[in-house]
């Protein structure tokens, strides 16, 4: 089995989500060790408990509306 096609509900998942595949996923799907060190890096954010999960989610806020990320 390829990797492509176990990555394919990643697909589906956005496209559902966002109404279209943004281009990041397209991105980590064609390239999967990108994929592994950015879900490792996200994984490790998320579970770190050095900052509270309130000033995370304002800090998620404030950088996607910087950039105009709408999602």
């Amino acid at each position: 089995m390829r990797l492509r096609d176990v990555l394919a509900p990643l697909k589906v998942f956005a496209r559902t989500r966002y109404e279209r595949v943004p281009d990041l996923v397209r991105l980590l799907i064609r390239r999967p060790a990108i994929l592994a060190a950015v879900g490792s890096y996200e994984t490790a954010l998320l579970v770190s408990g050095r900052v509270d999960g309130r000033i995370k989610a304002l800090a998620e806020l404030k950088t996607s509306s910087l950039v105009g990320c709408p999602f």
